[in-house]
């Protein structure tokens, strides 16, 4: 704080900024200040009251709007759109301010007297061929922002346009309606002078019901009292005008008008059990323009009024359980679809409900002559068809049993577990068949290298899958096979050993393998 100009009745003070902000305010308040002075004597008197400060952003006038242009014309009409400014000001956009002149004038006046809340504005009452220049301002709280002009002056006359179609999502997906129900399809076009619009169906030609309404921007077709004749792809097609010919447009997803499924068609029993009865029927003339979602199938007992769901199926045939025995029953079926239900199908005659008697027979006619080819080891069976009701039940007599027995087959090839000078040790495994019959013992036989003579060792049958093999020449090499044998007799020879020298073991053992 300084003293300037300083005399008996007055001095002039000068001070710097304040450190800190006044802080801790509420958005959204207004507030008041005042400043009060202080010196070594103490604080003197207060100021005057500022005024009104609301607590908020800083603020300014918004950015002007970008790209205003002309999107239609009339000879004393012009729409104008635009979009909003990049910078709002820090406030939001109350409104737009419309301004226009003559282009050779260059005399700027207001055009709404309102601000208009949206980014677009028909300029009326123009004098028709005069050209207009139009410019567009934002204002939000702060007031009004930078202006933005249309690029060129543009002449009050009416636009020429080609036809075009607006589809939105709602008309492009599939219509669903009930039989005795009402559809529209709208569809909003452009195109002047106003096009003309028509109407066609697919493989068709438009029901008595149908009302076509069009006006100059769009057209709309209302099907009163749907049936099913009314499904199908309905076109729209946009006739030329001065400017140009519009494209037809298809609905890509048809019409479905739906209604409930006719009856299905002959309803048959075809078996009956003591509480049980099996039905069949056919598929109906026509499924009322939705797929056919299941059947219902109904029973009542005869002579009375009340009939009762008995189950529910998707098939074209159903078994009807938990009757009671010896009572006649009445059978009827009815098809589902989305819409509703159909009519019912009554079978043609009452049925009552018991095991059928069918006097049991077998037909034996291919046993005698049938050949029967079975591999040793494994099994087989013969099947004797039969019939009769109830299940007759079946029994076996005058059965002969035979046991059929081969010889096994050979047993592994052996394989060497120990050697010496004059004796050798064998192992092998069990046959893969026994032929039938258990595998009483097994004999070995030995050669030498420089023979073709194969002599058996054993004297007597050995009884486990190894065997030591004596008295053999020290320094001459052998080989070993092996036959099984059961009650049928002998197997074919095993794969002979490998040839093995008759030595003392040196190390390791020493193979010759040829």
């Amino acid at each position: 704080l300084r003293f300037t100009n300083i005399s008996a009745e007055k001095a002039t003070l000068w001070w710097s900024p304040p450190e800190n902000d006044v802080t801790h305010l509420t958005e959204g308040y207004e507030y008041e200040f005042r400043v009060m002075a202080e010196n070594g004597a103490g604080v003197g008197p207060p100021s005057g009251t500022s005024r009104l400060f609301k607590c908020r952003e800083p603020t300014s006038s918004p950015s002007a709007p970008t790209l205003v242009k002309v999107i239609d014309s009339t000879k004393t009409s012009i729409t104008l759109e635009w979009t909003k400014p990049v910078f709002d000001g820090g406030m939001q956009i109350i409104g737009y301010i419309i301004e226009m002149c003559k282009a050779s004038l260059e005399e700027w006046h207001r055009v709404n007297t309102q601000t208009c809340i949206q980014t677009r504005y028909t300029v009326t009452d123009l004098e028709p061929g005069e050209e207009y220049k139009f410019r567009v301002c934002a204002v939000n709280g702060a007031g009004k922002g930078e202006t933005s002009e249309i690029p060129n002056a543009v002449q009050a006359l009416d636009r020429l346009t080609s036809p075009e179609i607006d589809i939105d999502a709602d008309f492009k997906q599939t219509h669903i309606v009930k039989n005795g129900g009402t559809v529209t399809l709208h569809i909003p076009f452009r195109g002047k002078p106003a096009p003309l619009a028509t109407w066609t169906k697919a493989d068709g030609e438009l029901g008595v019901m149908v009302d076509i309404n069009t006006t100059e921007t769009f057209s709309t077709l209302t099907i009163e009292n749907c049936t099913r004749y009314d499904a199908g792809k309905y076109t729209l097609v946009i006739a030329e005008n001065q400017y140009g010919q519009g494209e037809p447009y298809e609905m890509s997803e048809p019409i479905i008008a739906t209604e409930e499924p006719a009856p299905p068609k002959r309803l048959d029993v075809i078996d009956t059990t003591a509480t049980t009865a099996s039905l069949v029927w056919m598929k109906p003339e026509h499924d009322g323009g939705s797929r056919i979602t299941g059947y219902i199938v109904e029973t009542r007992k005869k002579g009375s009024d009340r009939w009762v769901v008995g189950g529910q199926t998707k098939s074209l045939k159903m078994v009807l359980e938990g009757l009671v025995e010896n009572t006649e029953y009445e059978f009827r079926v009815k098809a589902q679809n989305d819409t509703g239900v159909s009519y019912p199908r009554d079978a043609l005659t009452s049925v009552i409900v018991k095991e059928p008697r069918i006097e049991p027979t077998a037909d034996l006619s291919g046993i005698n002559k049938q050949l029967i080819t079975c591999k040793t080891g494994s099994s087989f069976a013969i099947d004797i068809p039969i019939s009769g009701r109830p299940a007759p039940k079946v029994t076996w007599k005058n059965v002969l049993f035979f046991i059929f027995t081969v010889p096994p087959s050979p047993p592994t090839r052996p394989d060497v577990v120990s050697v010496s000078a004059t004796a050798i040790a064998i192992k092998w495994d069990v046959p893969y068949h026994d032929g039938g019959s258990q595998v009483t013992g097994y004999w070995i036989e030995k050669k030498e290298r420089n023979t073709i003579l194969w002599v058996r060792e054993n004297k007597i049958p050995c009884l486990e899958c190894h065997y030591k093999v004596s008295t053999l020449i020290e320094g001459l090499e052998y080989q070993f096979r092996v036959y099984a044998m059961n009650i049928a007799g002998l197997s074919k020879a095993s794969e002979a050993s490998r040839p093995v020298l008759a030595l003392n073991p040196v190390g390791m053992y020493y193979f010759n393998n040829y």
